[in-house]
């Protein structure tokens, strides 16, 4: 009789979440979630894992890879590797493979979603319209149509692409930044055109933010750069929240250099900066661009498939996904 490998999810799931990973669950495997989001926790159950499933939320750090005598891979639920301990991992030979491009979709849908809620001032205009401020022409004249506006995507990986996609059908500009620029093919294709970091500040009205955060981009919206932006621009952050220095966005809100922010993701989760939640030109949503029910469920599926595969020795038919550490 063959034993059950154990596979040890960083999270702490329960409802709907907890019965759609144990319905995908592969046969042959155990699973093991968190009952807390403590780290310590995570430190003492890797002890009895084959596999860690990350969410992200923990790190996966050289504590908890010491502990983890029988584990022979990472799996992240995502793509962001901000939570794993790169060197560590390297050091102990443990392979990481990512969900690659698994939620784009979702988050592109969100961006968008935030673009068009910040253009339409749709938050402020909900409330006065329930509290029955009925100011319709007041109102509506300080609204913006997408189809008049620059957009800035910085980060062009498979949501930047997914976002330029989904912006195309309302004919604004879309112009991008990436460390590595995309072949004129797929610039075409999107519709897009590349810029240079400094110009695309200085021309978009929307910025949407798709890229990792890594030592470069750490920050990457703060004082020095929001002052080459434009009056009013319009900030979405559905990456990272270590992108944002939260206190200058909040000084370049109260006066005037940023009309509004629409952030999926902050430097503290859960949401601790009341100022940034409270102020009236900032939508807030708790780091849920990527998780609807189709992407959560196809997630998961991915994860624990790559796992399967990964157990039968079936290497080559995962390989995309390995990350090179």
């Amino acid at each position: 009789m063959s034993v059950e490998k154990t596979i040890l999810l960083t999270a702490s799931y329960g409802g709907k979440p907890l019965e759609i990973v144990r319905d995908l669950l592969p046969k042959g495997f155990a699973l093991v979630t968190m009952t807390t989001t403590a780290q310590e926790e995570l430190e003492q159950a890797a002890a009895g894992a084959d596999y860690i499933l990350a969410s992200g939320n923990l790190k996966i750090s050289r504590k908890v890879l010491a502990a983890a005598a029988h584990l022979k891979m990472v799996q992240r639920l995502g793509v962001g590797l901000d939570s794993l301990d790169r060197e560590a991992l390297k050091e102990y030979g443990i392979p990481v493979y990512v969900n690659r491009g698994v939620n784009a979709g979702s988050v592109a849908e969100h961006a968008l979603m935030f673009i068009l809620a910040s253009l339409r001032r749709l938050t402020t205009i909900s409330a006065n319209t329930k509290a029955g401020i009925w100011k319709k022409q007041e109102q509506g004249v300080m609204t913006r149509e997408l189809r008049s506006q620059t957009v800035g995507i910085i980060g062009f990986g498979n949501i930047g692409k997914r976002t330029a996609a989904l912006l195309r059908p309302f004919g604004c500009r879309v112009f991008y930044y990436d460390m590595f620029r995309a072949d004129e093919r797929d610039e075409e294709r999107y519709g897009v055109k590349y810029l240079p970091l400094d110009e695309l500040f200085a021309r978009a009205d929307v910025l949407s933010l798709h890229c990792p955060l890594t030592d470069e981009t750490k920050e990457i919206i703060c004082r020095r750069n929001l002052e080459k932006m434009k009056d009013g621009v319009v900030i979405v952050n559905t990456s990272r929240g270590g992108l944002i220095n939260e206190e200058d966005l909040l000084s370049a809100l109260d006066n005037g250099k940023v009309g509004h922010a629409a952030l999926d993701v902050f430097q503290s989760e859960p949401l601790k900066n009341t100022e940034l939640a409270e102020h009236e030109n900032v939508i807030c949503t708790p780091h849920i661009a990527g998780n609807t029910y189709d992407s959560f469920r196809e997630m998961m599926r991915c994860a624990f498939e790559s796992i399967r595969l990964f157990d039968e020795g079936r290497l080559h038919e995962i390989e995309n996904n390995r990350i090179a550490l």
